[in-house]
């Protein structure tokens, strides 16, 4: 890869000296670049040749990059499309009279030749692009909780969320009477009768290219949200049903974005739906992206340019579009777009957070991009620091309008999207410094409403990266790992001026943390041993810290699972916990290792993996007075062979009505009384 990278420097380095124009000798001033600019010029600028009469040097004469768009014959907003902070920057420009000043309005991409100059600058980057970072952790979500019942008047679970009323997409829904349930590129609807379970309908998608990966439920109307391909492109598509019969829904309404789908939320009745559309131009192109709303019409349309934000800072060759629908009413939809990414999402109630990384590269000297072919010139892109940033976008929230608020980096890399909360306010983000650098540790910063640092812990276990991280309230608790588990307490009671309170190290680390009460938090991850300075994973663990003594805290419970080699969706995807705090019920998929006794370890004393022994559920009791205990488990195979995985027959997710817990594989859906765990019927799928 490296030396494909030095063929592709050299032959735009070999381009550059042949094809270089001298540097046309214009009035040069020193100019601010720190942020965007409103310039008024005494002569009237012409559109077409803006980008060679208005240039912005570096002290060697190399051009910046700018996007530049006319607010009037007279006036230009520049916005610069790096942080020129440590950049001394000249004007280079036939216009000698002038006036700058920092432009406070909102910033935007302006036409289809802005886009087409961005494109074609992201694509040269991307060839010279030293990337020094991992890729980001894929956003993982949420567990299951307690909600309100319906049918019967029994309590069900219904979605975790970090937010109460902020609703996260999942693959099983239920409303107390009937489950919802995405498998197999289809929505199965079924009758939760623990004696006569029933299937009510299937909605299939292999004919109308959509392959759904989410699911929301709101009374009688289902929202299934996916990924669909069609001759125009590619797209995220969200198809709202009717169910007031269950064997029979109606599609209501059908939202379509270009681009692949990214996340989405429901806040209240608004459903929230993010989209990334990549920028190319290949003949005729596909520059901006289209968007459908059944409600308004059967037509396309465009996401015009001007409507598209852009910010100074790393570029990007992705536009972001954000759409918003009142799922009860058939308004239009409304829609917002920037250009950038999204790696991680956080929504409260009125506010939207986005992240993304912004990969480190070295400084190379570019060439004119065609779009002015007669002024081939060296053009340098600023030094981005080496360490990773990562950038935050503030949106602010009022029904389906979102509109951008404000935006801060930090230098570092955000897990998910446990790593960030809001407060009174005050927006919360756990961050790991560069790890494949000189590793300076973890921080948490807090940041007022209008994005301004506040305040931050930083060096936070150096070494180590964060491995799980919760706020809660005032407080926040993160784990790091290296070698051992730090479990990290926080006050962040006062935003300027956050501390740590306390720690506890212990063999292991937590994947996923999951608050209790005020005094308690449960941890699942995985034990470890150390043998020769090296950690070694073995069984899961699942750990109740308490932090009454929030400068002593303790692990009051510690539950161990199989050997080397368990595993559970769990680990990775916090949509597979079922979690009542009321009942003291908790529950996930799990797959169970053992090592027998006399072949613990290897020839050279290494731990060994085990041979799987149990596939299927766990169900425990946990409390904060008697911990953590196993009540019982639930498995889908009936002839089961210790040296196969059966992939059909995995339990994907555990919910309960009432009494009654079910438990829902490829295969079937199996009822089983909470009380006795003993198997009550179930449903061939």
């Amino acid at each position: 890869m490296k030396k494909l990278v030095s063929l592709a420097l050299a032959a735009a380095m070999t381009f550059m000296l042949t094809s270089v124009n001298p540097v046309p000798n214009f009035a040069q001033d020193s100019i601010n670049l720190d942020k965007p600019l409103l310039m008024q010029f005494n002569d009237k600028l012409n559109k077409d040749t803006v980008y060679k009469d208005i240039r912005f040097l570096d002290e060697k004469g190399n051009e910046i990059p700018v996007l530049i768009n006319l607010k009037s014959d007279k006036e230009a907003i520049v916005i610069p499309l790096y942080d020129m902070k440590d950049i001394k920057v000249s004007l280079d420009s036939k216009y000698k009279q002038y006036k700058a000043s920092a432009y406070e309005g909102e910033t935007v991409v302006g036409d289809a030749s802005n886009l087409k100059r961005l494109s074609e600058m992201s694509q040269r980057q991307n060839m010279v692009m030293y990337d020094m970072m991992p890729a980001a952790k894929e956003e993982s979500v949420m567990s299951m909780d307690m909600g309100n019942g319906a049918g019967e008047g029994d309590s069900y679970s219904s979605t975790n969320v970090q937010v109460e009323g902020v609703d996260e997409a999942d693959i099983v829904k239920t409303d107390g009477e009937y489950i919802y349930y995405l498998k197999d590129n289809q929505v199965v609807i079924i009758k939760a009768d623990k004696n006569n379970m029933k299937k009510m309908a299937t909605i299939g998608y292999l004919e109308s290219a959509l392959y759904p990966s989410d699911i929301y439920i709101d009374e009688n109307l289902l929202m299934v949200v996916g990924n669909a391909y069609n001759a125009k492109g590619s797209f995220t598509k969200a198809v709202i049903y009717d169910v007031t019969d269950k064997s029979k829904p109606v599609v209501k309404r059908v939202l379509e974005q270009e681009g692949y789908y990214v996340s989405s939320r429901k806040n209240g009745d608004n459903l929230h739906i993010i989209s990334s559309h990549y920028v190319y131009d290949y003949g005729e192109g596909n520059l901006v992206p289209k968007v459908k709303d059944s409600a308004v019409s059967s037509e396309y349309k465009e996401v015009q340019p001007s409507k598209i934000m852009i910010y100074p800072g790393y570029p990007s060759q992705s536009i972001i579009v954000i759409s918003s629908a009142d799922i009860k009413k058939n308004e239009p939809s409304k829609i917002a777009s920037f250009m950038g990414n999204a790696d991680n999402i956080y929504m409260s109630k009125n506010s939207l957070y986005l992240t993304y990384q912004e990969s480190p590269y070295y400084i190379m000297p570019m060439v004119e991009p065609k779009i002015a072919p007669d002024v081939s010139r060296p053009m340098i892109w600023p030094p981005v620091p080496r360490e990773t940033q990562t950038t935050i976008k503030k949106f602010a929230i009022n029904n389906t309008l979102i509109t951008y608020s404000a935006q801060n980096k930090i230098q570092g890399y955000v897990l998910n999207q446990f790593s960030m909360d809001e407060h009174n306010d005050y927006f919360r983000i756990a961050y790991t410094s560069d790890f494949s650098m000189e590793n300076k540790g973890s921080s948490i910063a807090v940041f007022d409403k209008n994005m301004n640092k506040a305040g931050s812990i930083d060096n936070i276990a150096p070494g180590e990266r964060i491995y799980s991280a919760r706020f809660m309230g005032d407080r926040a608790y993160m784990v790091t790992f290296r070698n051992v588990d730090p479990f990290f307490v926080m006050d962040l009671k006062d935003p300027k001026n956050p501390k740590m309170l306390g720690y506890l190290k212990i063999p292991g680390y937590s994947d996923y943390l999951h608050p209790y009460d005020e005094n308690h938090i449960i941890g699942f991850g995985k034990d470890t041993v150390e043998i020769k300075g090296n950690p070694y994973q073995l069984g899961m663990k699942i750990s109740l810290f308490d932090v009454t003594d929030v400068n002593n805290p303790v692990e009051k419970d510690i539950e161990k699972i199989g050997d080397r080699g368990t595993e559970s969706e769990l680990l990775h995807n916090h949509k597979a916990l079922m979690y009542d705090k009321s009942r003291g019920l908790m529950g996930f998929p799990i797959s169970v290792a053992k090592v027998k006794p006399d072949q613990k370890q290897d020839q050279w004393g290494f731990p060994q993996y085990g041979e799987q022994v149990f596939q299927g559920a766990y169900i425990y009791n946990v409390s904060a007075n008697k911990g953590i205990d196993l009540k019982g488990s639930i498995t889908h195979i009936e002839d089961y062979n210790p040296y196969m995985y059966s992939y059909e027959d995995n339990i994907q997710r555990i919910i309960y009505i009432g009494d009654t817990i079910y438990t829902l594989s490829n295969n079937k859906v199996v009822a089983t009384n909470l009380n006795t765990m003993k198997k009550i019927s179930e449903l061939d799928l």
